[in-house]
């Protein structure tokens, strides 16, 4: 039996555990790499678990890895390299992109290539290779404040050029308070300061294959930039609800002019994108993997499309099986109160601890024409936890995931869903009540 070599962390394989029935369904045996990211005891725990699909792994389809370096990536491939008939290489988190594109570049198996895999692991190179894309922009050294003194474009964005997840994004208003936030970084880091785009922000998730885009959609992305100084994603919507067909069209050119200017290969690509007012598309970041978040279950709810599967398929050389969308889908993330979260309720809907129990919820498609509908509430913290602010994605605590026809009011449907839910907390010293109701 041949084998597909999946490499991620336990956090984004929790939702992309559809992978091993497709393999199965394929004849293929799945080898799984886990990086650093991934507790090695919650590993254990959901592996001793026979209700867990990762019960189902054999200890020599497994490696746990102490970093995302290509040299350890090799350590820990080559043995199945030259034992079990590898004929394809998949990754799906962000801290892989790198060495698993090398990886599958040198063995001659599908996949995204160094290249892309390397521009889109970094927002400066991906403004060299599409500057008709890219906002105005400038370098900065973290070390010397005074490099921000040349520009004049505020109000402006001071983002890392590697992070991911919103982190260390930040918007400023002029010299000073760039100067304010540089020691929050680290000297060697990378920055950008460049122009603060007005207009929606959009991503579009693709399909490709040997560099032709096979499927493409447009998600709306909403955050929490309008009342704070974060850009923090809180909600997405698949597909983007209010754009023209010429506005369509635009975005969907930029993200082929994109991916045509970093080569990129096959695999899933997610970019993001801004459109002005007067439809000007900025290219924001670009990803050479499956996007985060819920936005591959979306896709499923809206179009009915199993995404696992068509990764599997790009990573094996074959055409996946694509459909256009025939529902709108929904995840927004829920405003918390401050303290340790205690518990998350919902009227009418399951919770899902996702990060607890080491699995999302497999939310299947329902008929063209059922009433729009809340699914779940996917909690991505833990009991205990402390909750703050969202100054990134790692702040977020929980999220309600929902559906609707295409013509039907989502947003009626989503205030319902939300009302419906209930973040409790407590107050972390002195132990008091339950914190304030969110909703």
């Amino acid at each position: 039996m041949t084998a597909v070599v999946v490499i991620t962390d336990l956090v984004v394989l929790a939702k992309h555990l559809r992978l091993l029935d497709a393999a199965e369904q394929r004849g293929v045996t799945p080898l799984f790499v886990l990086g650093p990211e991934t507790p090695a005891a919650e590993l254990a725990r959901h592996r001793a678990d026979p209700a867990h699909p990762l019960s189902r792994l054999r200890d020599e389809d497994l490696r746990h890895v102490t970093d995302t370096s290509l040299d350890t990536l090799l350590r820990a491939v080559t043995p199945w390299l030259r034992e079990r008939g590898v004929r394809a290489v998949l990754n799906v988190g962000e801290v892989f992109v790198e060495a698993a594109g090398a990886l599958a570049q040198t063995l001659g198996l599908p996949g995204p290539g160094t290249h892309a895999a390397r521009v889109c692991r970094n927002k400066v190179l991906q403004r060299l290779a599409a500057p008709a894309l890219a906002p105005r922009w400038t370098l900065l050294d973290a070390s010397r404040p005074a490099t921000a003194d040349g520009w004049d474009a505020y109000p402006a964005v001071l983002k890392p050029a590697s992070r991911m997840s919103s982190s260390g994004v930040r918007a400023v208003t002029g010299p000073a308070a760039v100067a304010r936030l540089l020691p929050d970084y680290g000297p060697d880091e990378l920055l950008l300061l460049e122009e603060r785009v007005d207009g929606r922000e959009f991503s579009v998730e693709s399909l490709v294959r040997d560099g032709a885009v096979l499927w493409a959609g447009i998600t709306a992305k909403d955050t929490n930039e309008s009342a704070t100084a974060f850009f923090t994603e809180t909600g997405h919507t698949s597909p983007a609800p209010h754009l023209t067909p010429d506005q369509e069209r635009l975005l969907l050119r930029a993200n082929t002019e994109f991916l045509r200017a970093v080569r990129f290969g096959t695999g899933m690509s997610h970019t993001e994108f801004r459109l002005t007012p007067d439809d000007r598309v900025v290219l924001m970041e670009a990803a050479a993997r499956p996007p985060g978040d819920a936005i591959t279950r979306l896709w499923r709810l809206a179009t009915g499309m199993d995404v696992d599967a068509a990764l599997l398929d790009l990573a094996l050389g074959a055409d996946p099986a694509t459909a256009p969308p025939r529902r709108r889908a929904r995840q927004v993330y829920l405003d918390h109160p401050q303290g340790l979260l205690a518990d998350v309720t919902a009227d009418g809907m399951s919770v899902h601890w996702v990060g607890e129990q080491g699995r999302w919820p497999d939310l299947p498609p329902v008929p063209e024409d059922a009433p729009a509908q809340g699914h779940t509430v996917l909690v991505g913290r833990y009991h205990g936890d402390l909750l703050g602010d969202q100054s990134d994605s790692q702040g977020r605590s929980a999220s309600v995931v929902l559906d609707a026809p295409l013509d039907a009011d989502l947003d009626a449907a989503e205030s319902r869903a939300v009302r419906s839910v209930t973040i409790h907390t407590v107050h972390p010293e002195p132990v008091g009540a339950a914190g304030e109701a969110v909703r």
